[in-house]
This record gives structure tokens, C-alpha cells and sequence, in this order.
């Protein structure tokens, strides 16, 4: 038999005292919870451990569901460092997300060109690399051609011109050079050859609340796994494989509730302080339309 839907929390880092946490804030609302969670050593037997680096914690994906015997209609993946709005639970969290027929749920995807300087701005977040050059990885053969990814996209309504870096991406990424001294190289490439076509479509989006239907969940985690192996950044490697393996893609604008995102250390320490690092306060202050808070950072928390 097929259960409803597994939770399962991904943690960037090892924090093994938010585990307690996350179980009390989450046992009454889902009957099935996984933790997956890097280098972990200890007893608990729904933690999964994983080993990989956070910047590509897709792989953290790929490793955990080939230790998950059971199956699910769909798999809810959440940070460790998302609060969901306490209402949301295994009852209920389809009609939050407006999941229905097999749809899947991000918050947003975009194509590389159009998510700007953001896909520049560290060796590891720069795309064209993985795909043109031979890093170790022998890809081409495990996940989709090429050619039938690129037709996906064309039926989605995005062309290949949504696939390249131009010009004004590598301009408005010049800051970051000094950290990434190919932008050097780059500009100098696109302004003699023109733009530079990624070999692959690419899509970058907010990674860290996906929920996916289990039809599809082992050639999703299979792909991911690649991605990890060919050092894919990870908000382009789960934006990528959703939008190539899902055909009804969700994402919050379309949503009647939507998510506050924390993204300065001013708006982190101004929630911290007006609810005095206390989950209880928070929930108790929660605004009906909020989706989910994030980060959290519930090691700083009394839970």
C-alpha cells in the first residue's frame, strides 16, 4: 500500500540538536518523517546519513532514497531551516500547495539567462563548465539527451536564447571577479564569438522547499545524483530535473498564500528578536497567509 506523503528535512550541515527539534515540531502533523542529514553517525533510525557537499545537496536526494524502502504518493522535502505554517500537515498540504493529477511544487524557476549575474557569480554556480568540459563524470548516458531536453523546453514555451550567458550577465557579475576569474576570460569570449550557449538547458530557482509525486521519484533522484557527480550547483540541479521530469510545475506566484523570506542578517535578527528566539511565540504570532519562514535558524531557538 501506498501511504499518503513522507516528509522528509534536508540539513546543509550536520546539526544533529535540531533533529529533537524538528521531530517535536512535526510528529503530530506527519506520520512519516525522514532526516537527511551529512556525516551522521548516530542511532536514530530515521536519519538518514549522507555524504556530499552542501553546495550540491542534491546528492543528498539521490543517496536517501536509495535507503527508503517505502513508498509514497508524493515526497516533501523541506530545509531544516524552513518553518512551515503550523497548519500545514499530512491532511492537508495538497490543497496549501495546490497539488492534484501528479503536479510538483518549487517556489520558482527560471532559465539561466534570465536568473542574470546570479548564474556568474562563483565557480561553482557557473553552469557552462559542467556540461562543456569532461570533469570525471561520464553523463551523456544517464540522464536525457540533450536534443529531448531542449524539446521540453521548446514545448514550455523557452528557447535556447533563455540558455546562454550574454554580455550583460558577465558585466553585472564583474564584482564577483576576484573570486571567479573566468568572468575575465568570459567577457572577452562573448564580445569576439557572441553569447555562450549552454549544451544543456538550465534553469536556476529556489531550492529549498521542493515536493515531487513518487511516479517519478526514482528517475528524479537518479538524475539528481548525476547532476551531484558533475558538480552541478544545487539551485540549478533540482530547478533543472523538476522542470524537465514534471510537466505540471507549481510554483508559489500561483499560490493564494506566500512565503516570507528572510534574505538580511537584518530581517534574520529583527524575527529572531520580536519573537525572542521562542517557536511558540512564533507560531503563536504566525499570519495566516504566510506559507513558510525562511531561515530559521532553530539551533538559536527554544523549541
Amino acid at each position: 500500500m501506498i501511504s499518503n506523503v513522507c516528509l522528509l528535512i534536508i540539513y546543509n550541515h550536520r546539526y544533529d540538536a535540531n533533529i529533537e527539534k524538528l521531530e517535536k515540531i512535526y510528529k503530530n502533523r506527519f506520520n512519516n518523517i525522514y532526516h537527511i542529514v551529512p556525516f551522521y553517525n548516530g542511532t536514530k533510525e530515521n536519519v538518514i546519513p549522507v555524504y556530499e557537499c552542501s553546495f550540491r545537496f542534491e546528492g543528498y536526494v539521490a543517496q536517501a532514497m536509495k535507503q527508503i524502502s517505502e513508498k509514497y504518493e508524493y515526497y516533501f522535502f523541506v530545509a531544516d531551516d524552513i518553518v512551515l505554517n503550523p497548519s500545514i500537515d499530512e491532511t492537508n498540504y495538497k490543497k496549501w500547495f495546490s497539488l492534484k493529477d501528479n503536479r510538483s511544487f518549487i517556489t520558482f524557476t527560471k532559465p539561466i539567462r534570465e536568473m542574470k549575474d546570479w548564474a556568474l557569480r562563483r565557480s561553482f554556480m557557473d553552469p557552462l563548465p559542467k556540461f562543456e568540459w569532461y570533469n570525471g563524470t561520464i553523463w551523456k548516458d544517464e540522464i536525457m539527451s540533450a536534443e529531448q531536453a531542449f524539446d521540453i523546453a521548446q514545448k514550455k514555451g523557452v528557447g535556447r536564447d533563455e540558455f546562454c550567458v550574454d554580455l550583460g550577465m558577465v558585466w553585472k557579475a564583474r564584482k564577483n571577479i576576484k573570486k571567479y576569474p573566468r568572468l575575465f576570460v568570459l567577457f572577452f569570449k562573448i564580445l569576439m564569438l557572441g553569447k555562450q550557449y549552454c549544451p544543456y538547458p538550465v534553469w536556476g530557482g529556489y531550492s529549498d522547499i521542493f515536493i515531487v509525486p513518487g511516479k517519478k521519484i526514482y528517475e528524479f533522484s537518479h538524475m539528481l545524483g548525476v547532476f551531484a557527480a558533475m558538480n552541478l550547483f544545487v539551485e540549478m540541479a533540482i530547478p533543472t530535473a523538476m522542470n524537465l521530469l514534471f510537466e505540471d510545475l507549481v510554483e508559489e506566484k500561483e499560490l493564494e498564500t506566500k512565503a516570507r523570506v528572510l534574505w538580511s542578517n537584518e530581517d534574520r535578527d529583527g524575527i529572531e528578536k520580536k519573537y525572542e528566539r521562542n517557536y511558540n511565540n512564533l507560531i503563536g504570532g504566525w499570519e495566516e497567509n504566510c506559507l513558510y519562514i525562511h531561515p530559521v535558524k532553530l539551533s538559536r531557538w527554544e523549541v
